[in-house]
């Protein structure tokens, strides 16, 4: 999965999951303040000197207003609102309009209350309702103040409009803004979401690849170890029981040796260890003892015929020359255990720009299709790991062949000498684990 598929799978987190954001939160408190303060200024101008009774209850009045409001405005603080707005608002705005609009009975000074009404309306209210409650606010100031005037001037009228479309400007560019904070919000939870789960898919991934090269690993060398010491041990019980007592003492030393391989290749594999791949006459001496140790411990025998230069295998890439080793071993170990053939070839040569190797034998043969066991899913691994491929042709009674192709670097390439993708032991025991796929 990509992190755009992570994202687009992410549940979408609605506004009422939303924290408010410091913006959102102290824009609703400006507009709170911004209602008190114009009616502080009209209650101001209404107790200016002469203080008349109709003075003291237009203050009354204020004094309603501002409760109504206040109460309404602290149930709906209570509750997140999202950008929109919420109807759940008019139920402390609509009476707060109409103890207003009672006020222009007593004089027009309330008029500078609508500014802040338009700001409350059309930011507690979904957008069409705070349009219509602005509309309606305006329409009150405007009656209500030129109500006392008997000539009004256009700036009488012009004013409180004027005002209300200040404030619609200003309010859809502050929702604009507010619905850009949510959707990032929004998209900031995905990505977190997402990078969640690429971080597990990749822990899990990082896993499963570790498991499948510590199989490897322990396919190669530790249960080689011990299949090799087993066929020792019973090759030399084999020869107590003709009493052949020299025979059977060699192959326990052998045995023995191999036990010892065994505990020096599983501390370097704890120690994560990597000894150098051999190259060059190195690596055709180190082809030689496999085959020779697999012949000895088998019954078939094993020839080895390399067509190629120590300078060819000097030129192998680190990987290749570890895939050749591995690879022939293994092989090696499922002809011993499995094909019981009395010939068996093992051929390592180049073709162009290509190195094949050919392991053949004469013994029952299987049917691929029908096995799939894990050597032969390693032996793949292995074969991939250099960049190459492997073949099986194989018949019941009619032996099996096995061909793994592996490309050569360019000439103009530099030789691979870098970190191993999978790290070799060469003291591992002779014989691999018994494998009955390949």
């Amino acid at each position: 999965m990509t992190e755009h598929e992570a994202i687009d799978q992410t549940p979408e987190v609605s506004h009422a999951d939303l924290a408010p954001t410091p913006f959102a939160a102290s824009l609703r408190w400006a507009v709170h303040a911004l209602v008190y303060l114009l009616v502080m200024l009209v209650t101001g101008l209404a107790l200016a000197p002469p203080t008349t009774a109709r003075s003291w209850l237009m203050v009354a009045l204020l004094v309603v207003f501002t409760a109504v409001y206040s109460i309404g405005a602290r149930r709906t603080l209570r509750h997140r609102a999202g950008p929109d707005g919420s109807w759940s608002a008019l139920a402390y705005l609509a009476p707060s309009i109409a103890v207003w609009a009672c006020t222009f009975a007593l004089g027009p000074e309330t008029v500078w209350v609508a500014f802040g009404l338009d700001f409350a309306v059309l930011y507690a209210l979904p957008f069409v309702g705070g349009l219509i409650a602005l509309v309606l606010v305006t329409a009150v100031g405007v009656l209500g103040y030129t109500a006392w005037s008997s000539d009004p001037m256009p700036g009488e009228v012009a004013g409180p409009v004027i005002g209300a479309l200040v404030v619609l400007a200003v309010v859809v560019t502050v929702r604009a803004l507010q619905r850009e904070v949510d959707r990032r919000t929004r998209l900031a939870r995905q990505l977190a979401t997402a990078r969640d789960t690429i971080a597990e898919q990749t822990r899990a991934a990082t896993t499963a690849a570790e498991r499948d090269r510590i199989a490897r690993e322990l396919h190669d060398t530790v249960a080689q170890s011990n299949l090799s010491i087993h066929l020792l041990l019973d090759a030399a019980d084999v020869a107590l029981d003709r009493q052949d007592t020299q025979e059977a003492r060699g192959l326990v030393q052998e045995a023995r040796a191999a036990a010892a391989r065994t505990g020096m290749q599983t501390r370097r594999f704890v120690d994560a260890a990597d000894p150098e791949v051999p190259s060059g006459a190195a690596l055709r001496d180190e082809l030689q003892r496999l085959v020779a140790d697999a012949g000895r411990v088998g019954r078939t025998q094993i020839t080895l015929r390399d067509e190629i230069t120590d300078g060819e295998l000097e030129a192998l890439p680190r990987s290749t020359a570890r895939a050749v080793l591995r690879l022939v071993e293994s092989l090696l170990a499922n002809t011993v255990q499995h094909a019981e053939a009395s010939r068996t070839m093992v051929t390592l040569e180049v073709h162009g720009d290509e190195v094949m190797l050919d392991v053949v034998d004469d013994g029952r043969g299987f049917i691929p299709e029908q096995v799939a066991g894990f050597g032969r899913r390693s032996a793949r691994a292995r074969a991939a790991s250099a960049g190459g491929t492997l073949l099986i042709e194989s018949a019941p009674g009619s032996g099996t062949a096995v061909q793994v192709v592996m490309p050569l670097p360019h000439p103009a390439a530099v030789p691979d000498h870098s970190a191993p993708d999978d790290p070799v032991d060469l003291d591992r025991p002779n014989i691999p684990a018994p494998e009955e796929s390949t």
